[in-house]
């Protein structure tokens, strides 16, 4: 056996052994989905039965988690649109900008990125409880953009850095205003960068659960609170937690399967440059 015979084999092991590890988890959200109740813990596990929708059909009917997912979606879809808005230009200014302190304000709007949420929780409750905005889908949205703000940044400035400013001059001598410019020009080439982008918010925002916790009522409340609201201390309705668990688990690879022609690219290019 050759030597690249052995490593392509290793490979394939490594490969298998990365895919069980991450599949395991997801196989068994799905088989105990489907399980009737009274098998959930039968001794020895039972793997050969009968598949039923009856979590499924409790997890819709008896409680509003159709709303609850629609919560989940205006907020994560709004913080990511608002993030990558904000973010973008931003991270275009601190790319263009040739100043002594501008690597200052880039650790600066790192640093909101490094708070640790337990640290914010309370006074975001006092402040937006005084203004009217607890309990409700805009509140969270502002919240999670503070995070994904600073992450958008420092990712999409490195996809500008790569951008020649020659393309912008150019652009710029055949009439093209610097709006425009950004806009027609140096955006799409940092396609990939937006989508890296876009993915990394829409995953925190759509599992994030603290904040979901504290801020929000029965009103806005989210997908990740509806599924931990299964667990309680007389039961733990563990069939409908593993339906709602899967259900939780399509967004996010809807979303990242549209992203899926720009993101491996995204994710080999500005982003890693030092």
């Amino acid at each position: 056996m050759t030597a690249n015979a052995r490593e392509k084999i290793l490979l394939y092991i490594l490969i298998a052994i990365v895919l069980i590890v991450f599949m395991t988890p997801i196989y068994l959200i799905v088989v105990s989905s489907l399980k009737p109740s009274a098998l959930m813990f039968s001794r020895p596990p039972t793997f050969i039965f009968t598949p039923t929708l009856q979590h499924y059909y409790d997890l819709f009917t008896m409680r509003p988690f159709h709303l609850q997912i629609l919560n989940s979606l205006i907020v994560a879809l709004g913080s990511t649109a608002f993030s990558l808005v904000v973010g973008s230009l931003a991270a275009y200014a601190i790319s263009r900008i040739k100043s002594r302190w501008i690597n200052d304000v880039s650790f600066w709007i790192l640093s909101m990125r490094m708070f640790p949420p337990i640290a914010v929780v309370v006074p975001y409750y006092i402040i937006f409880k005084s203004i009217g905005l607890l309990d409700t889908p805009l509140a969270l949205i502002i919240v999670y953009s503070t995070f994904n703000i600073p992450l958008t940044v420092w990712l999409m400035k490195g996809f500008f850095d790569e951008v020649p400013e020659a393309l912008e001059e150019a652009a710029q001598v055949d009439g093209h205003g610097v709006i425009a410019t950004f806009w027609y020009v140096t955006l799409p080439l940092t396609a990939p960068g937006l989508a890296v982008a876009a993915v990394f918010c829409f995953i925190f925002s759509w599992n994030e659960f603290l904040f979901a916790l504290m801020l929000t009522g029965s009103k806005a409340q989210t997908v990740t609170i509806a599924v931990m609201s299964f667990w309680s201390s007389d039961a733990v309705q563990w069939g409908r937690i593993m339906a709602g668990s899967f259900v939780v688990l399509i967004p996010g690879v809807i979303f990242v399967l549209t992203c899926q022609r720009w993101l491996v690219k995204g994710l080999t290019m500005g982003s890693v440059k030092g």
